[in-house]
């Protein structure tokens, strides 16, 4: 008898399919009638980021044996109520590196090299005003990008910026061997002396509002500031705060706190505040890769160890 797997939010079709020839899934939001009536039969459940797995749903789901997360985090699940319940928790680490850095790159260098184009038709002067406000202050090899968390994304983002002839400087709680040409510095060191600063860091409660007054502070009145990591590692107060006295500042923020942001979300209308709509991850590649979490869903429910299992 095939197992009973519950997905509740989409994933790629060839991923789906893969997992329906071997269990008995069924797809339904976790919020559904169906999904409260399947839960204590479900052997899996496959989520992916607005699903929340806490210990109240693990009291009614009395045969789960695994849990897949379709992504990097697993901020939305209970680690310690599953471990309790000896429940797995399989994920998928690096599924999404190349299309997080890509996208912080993306961002920051359309952001820094500051290009008007041509819409029409123009008068001398209104020509060479065009070529003057697209002056960029500093080129690439005079820039310096301070990384705070250097790991999967924060060391490849490092790698990739120094390649491209950035200065990189990097802060993490480890001493990290392999820099990637990067140089490892203080929390301090990294915020005062860097153009543009791009957070990596994992989503642990200690985390919370790391992004706050006394960090901006310390931060150059110009800086780039960047966001692909996790929304409450931002106090956006702060940050809204610290946009409006340094109006040379911007910010560009992937993932916000709460999602999707309210309409008194303290950063719209700030015209120095980008904000996307978690979409740093939205490539086709990286999204196979998140889907096929049900590799590893499927080896736990078949007793096989999986490749990625979060301790």
């Amino acid at each position: 008898m095939k197992p009973l797997v519950i997905q509740t939010e989409n994933l790629p079709q060839v991923c789906s399919d893969w997992l329906a020839e071997r269990c008995d899934l069924h797809i339904c939001p976790a919020d559904s009638l169906r999904f409260k009536e399947l839960l204590p039969h479900a052997e899996g459940i496959v989520i992916r980021t607005y699903t929340t797995i806490d210990a109240e749903m693990l009291q009614q789901a009395t045969k789960l044996t695994v849990v897949g997360r379709a992504g990097v985090g697993v901020d939305n699940i209970d680690l310690e109520a599953c471990n309790e319940k000896g429940v797995t928790v399989v994920h998928t680490p690096d599924a999404n590196s190349a299309s997080v850095v890509e996208f912080v790159l993306s961002t920051v260098l359309a952001t820094i090299r500051n290009i008007v184009p041509v819409t029409s038709g123009h008068t001398q002067e209104e020509w060479n005003s065009l070529r003057t406000s697209s002056m960029t202050e500093r080129e690439f090899t005079e820039t310096t990008i301070g990384i705070i968390g250097f790991g999967r994304i924060g060391s490849r983002l490092g790698s990739m910026a120094t390649k491209m002839g950035f200065k990189v400087l990097f802060h993490d709680i480890r001493t990290i061997a392999e820099s990637h040409g990067c140089s490892q510095a203080s929390l301090e060191a990294v915020l005062i002396e860097s153009d543009v600063i791009s957070i990596h860091v994992d989503g642990r409660i200690e985390n919370k509002h790391l992004c706050n007054h006394a960090m901006f502070e310390n931060m150059k009145h110009t800086v780039v500031f960047v966001n692909a990591s996790r929304g409450f590692i931002v106090d956006t107060h702060a940050l809204a705060e610290f946009l409006m006295h340094n109006t040379a500042a911007k910010a560009i923020l992937d993932v916000h706190d709460p999602e999707p942001i309210p309409r008194q979300y303290p950063l719209l209308q700030l015209p120095n505040a980008t904000l996307y709509p978690h979409v740093a991850c939205k490539t086709n590649t990286a999204t196979e890769n998140m889907g096929w979490v049900v590799k590893d869903l499927y080896a736990v429910l078949q007793g096989e160890q999986p490749v990625y299992k979060k301790v």
